[in-house]
């Protein structure tokens, strides 16, 4: 007997969130009768993510997270999925209530979730989407199910008049940001050459980013007539609509990668420090650029040897290469 209200506590991490979406849609797809709500990290609950429910925003720095949970009871879940390997997570969905708490066990998260699961694989030996969708009954390995954001051409023609300023008619997106450390940001000089490569090309360049990256931004558009620097004036919603209107995207792996991959855009994705195995973008139309070196991947935020040559040894013509089939 399908259930009849579902919730899903949603990874905290951009990038993860965005990953999720090919679980969300596979639960959608397998319950079409069922009421599917998610739980996200306070600053998400804007984005356009698939449901047939509401979102219930959670900032851990303001709610406890026992309390949070039993502040649900009353919506009486039938089925909390818990993606989040987190204890809190396990514990948010035990506060509850919910009738079948479903999730992976570690960490004592077993304690609290009545049908707690083992990973099918080592930790980082497969895609993170899948682990994801490993937590379904219905779900097989022969499946591809892809993340996916619930955008109409309504909503991304009312986000993009948002922007107070003016978008060319066709443009390449730069990400050079990596919030989780220099082992995963190609280097700004490299990104300065290919911005120099595209502008000499004639290719209109939008550096995108956060207000931290303002700066960075600023270094990359300097001395190039058809790039500009939008990094701080967009919120995330704004973020998607210009990634969505754009050619193709070059980025590291970062959450911005992930948010191209669910708009099922063109882009080029540079690795050094982690996996591709484990959370390359899923997208049929990704061109992944990864060294083959002995230390790499090391997932560390900062290379242990000093030297990041699974980066620095990406040249900018090498990326300017996987680039030009997709500009045509």
């Amino acid at each position: 007997m399908s259930p009849k209200k579902i919730v899903i506590r949603t990874p905290n991490w951009l990038g993860d969130l965005m990953m999720s979406t090919a679980f969300i849609n596979e639960v959608l797809r397998q319950f079409p009768d069922s009421q599917v709500d998610l739980i996200v990290k306070k600053g998400f609950e804007t984005i356009p993510l698939p449901r047939r429910g509401m979102i219930h925003p959670f900032d851990k720095e303001v709610d406890p997270v026992f309390g949070f949970g039993k502040s649900l009871v009353s919506r009486a879940y039938d089925r909390f999925y818990v993606l989040p390997p987190s204890f809190s997570s396990a514990l948010m969905a035990f506060a509850s209530g919910s009738k079948q708490r479903i999730g992976y066990r570690g960490s004592l998260r077993g304690l609290f979730l009545n049908f707690s699961k083992s990973y099918a694989k080592s930790h980082r030996s497969q895609h993170l989407v899948a682990e994801y969708l490993q937590l379904l009954d219905g779900w097989s390995e022969s499946q591809k199910i892809v993340p996916g954001l619930d955008i109409s051409e309504e909503w991304l023609a009312k986000t993009l008049e948002e922007l107070d300023f003016d978008l060319p008619h066709r443009f390449i997106c730069i990400a050079p940001g990596a919030i989780y450390g220099p082992a995963k940001q190609w280097p700004v000089a490299h990104f300065k050459s290919l911005v120099d490569i595209l502008n000499t090309n004639n290719i209109y360049t939008i550096i995108i980013g956060t207000g931290a990256d303002r700066q960075l931004g600023d270094y990359l558009s300097n001395n190039a007539n058809r790039a500009e620097n939008i990094c701080g004036k967009t919120n995330l919603n704004q973020l998607i609509a210009v990634l969505a209107k754009s050619t193709a995207l070059v980025s590291n792996d970062s959450g911005t990668m992930h948010i191209m991959a669910a708009l099922h855009r063109p882009q080029v994705a540079i690795f050094g420090s982690t996996s591709t195995v484990w959370t390359g973008p899923v997208n049929d139309l990704a061109e992944i650029i990864k060294l083959d070196i002995d230390c790499s991947p090391c997932f560390k935020r900062v290379c242990p040897f000093g030297h990041t040559n699974c980066l620095h040894e990406i040249t900018p013509d090498l990326v300017w290469k996987k680039l030009q089939p997709i500009i045509g």
